[in-house]
Parts: structure tokens; C-alpha cells; sequence
């Protein structure tokens, strides 16, 4: 059934698109929810219930520090990884999420990477996020940095799917755009699963689209903050057979 209800991302984000991710990253809201034995014991943590689920949840805010976003991206990747297994059961997980500490640097095929990384690389099918990144991420709320992990799952979901690669920066934006809306349709499975907190707490997704989106010059290859808003948001109400319509030739559902 499609979701009636909105996250109103659209309206908050063009309210607020001068501002960057500077602006952005100071402090969040509580979205993000994980088992409690999943996340990391912090005496300062104050745990939640959901009182649709039997399995009690606590969230994520607040819950890890800066050297702890290794941990992080352990403890969510999971979930991201349960919606596609759900939805592709015969569709294999990127062969690594590489998680690359701010002091370190690796190389690929694709090329360097390092803290301010998050990207895939379809040479050897892995994600690698950059502690920099995924904090200054953290930073906007907890859910910000796992829309954005879904978003490098989409991009290996378009691998895995065969989709031609972009080969101008106009047929990037398209294909940028539809990673985002799959990242919405993982929001809607995670809303369904009581993993998220209650709407007027999505701001945190609003300031990652504003972040990301608004560094766009003219000579973008990405979607602008409007753009993206509108794909995460299409995701979100239609889930994966909505994301079709980026690239309707090589569907992905």
C-alpha cells in the first residue's frame, strides 16, 4: 500500500538551502533506532521503547563518539542489509564495506580513499566510508549518515543490475538521483520495521540533503538539494518500483 503519510523533506530543505554543511552539522535528532544489544554501552545513553515492538529499541543518538563511527557503520550496515536481502534475496552484498580511519588512506581500482570517503566502487563491488565523513554526518543525526550508506547501497543494487554506466554528468545526476530514491524506499522498510522515530525527528535527513546537495555548482553530477529531496521523498512513498523511473530502460525492480 503506498504510504499516505510525508516526511515534508521538500519544504524543509528548500527553506534552509543556502545553508551547508558547516551550518548543518550541529547536533541532531532522534530518528535511528537499534537493538539495544546492538549499540554500545554509554552510561549517558537513555534507552527507549517501542511500544509496537516486543523487542525493546534505544536510539542511536548521542551513542557513539567520534572513534566510534567504525562501530557505527557495524551496527547499522545490518539493517540496511536486511532490506535489500528482503527485497533481492538471490542479490549478493557488496563484497566489503571498508571503513577508512582518518589517519589512514587505501587504495582501488577506483582510486584513493580516505576519512572524507563515501563512495562505491564497482571495480571490487565495496563501500568505503571515511570516519570524517560519516561523523560530520553523525553529527546532523543518526540517520543521516545511514541514508547516506543506503544511498552507496543503491549504487551497488545499479552494479549489480547491470545499469549502463553515466558517462555525462547529466546522466550522473540521473543515476545519483535514483541511488537516493532507493535510500528512500530503505527509509520506508525501515519505517514499517519501527526503526525510526516520529516525523517532526527528520531533520537530520533534511540536513543531508542540504549538505550534500547544496555543493552542487552548475557543472554538477549530482542532483541539486531540490532534486534530491523529491527522490528520497518518491522512495519513500512508492519503495523500490518508483525508483524505475530514473532509468526506466533497465529497471531495477
Amino acid at each position: 500500500m503506498k504510504k499516505s503519510r510525508r516526511f515534508q523533506v521538500l519544504s524543509l530543505v528548500l527553506a534552509a538551502v543556502v545553508l551547508t554543511i558547516g551550518a548543518s552539522a550541529c547536533g541532531g535528532t532522534n530518528i535511528l533506532k537499534a537493538s539495544a544489544e546492538q549499540a554500545p554501552s554509554q552510561p549517558e545513553a537513555t534507552a527507549q521503547t517501542a511500544p509496537e515492538k516486543e523487542e525493546a529499541r534505544t536510539s542511536l543518538e548521542g551513542r557513539f563518539s567520534y572513534a566510534q563511527m567504525g562501530s557505527f557503520v557495524d551496527t547499522v550496515n545490518p539493517m540496511i542489509k536486511e532490506f535489500f536481502t528482503a527485497e533481492y534475496p538471490n542479490l549478493r552484498a557488496p563484497q566489503n564495506i571498508v571503513y577508512v580511519p582518518a589517519t589512514q588512506r587505501t587504495s582501488s581500482a577506483c582510486g584513493v580513499h580516505d576519512g572524507a570517503s563515501y563512495e562505491y566502487c564497482p571495480a571490487n563491488d565495496s563501500i568505503y566510508v571515511g570516519q570524517d565523513l560519516v561523523w560530520s554526518f553523525f553529527r546532523i543525526g543518526d540517520a543521516a549518515p545511514v541514508i547516506g550508506l543506503a544511498h552507496e547501497w543503491g549504487h551497488h543494487l545499479q552494479s549489480m543490475k547491470r545499469l549502463p554506466s553515466p558517462r555525462t554528468a547529466a546522466e550522473s545526476v540521473t543515476y545519483e538521483n535514483q541511488a537516493d530514491c532507493v535510500a528512500g524506499a530503505w527509509a520506508q522498510f525501515a519505517d514499517e520495521k519501527g526503526w525510526l522515530e516520529a516525523e517532526d525527528d527528520l531533520a537530520d535527513v533534511t540536513g543531508l540533503m542540504r549538505s550534500i546537495g547544496s555543493r552542487e555548482s552548475r557543472a554538477r553530477d549530482h542532483g541539486t538539494v531540490a532534486e534530491r529531496a523529491t527522490a528520497f521523498q518518491k522512495g519513500f512513498d512508492g519503495g523500490l518500483k518508483a525508483c524505475n523511473s530514473y532509468l526506466p530502460s533497465t529497471p531495477i525492480f
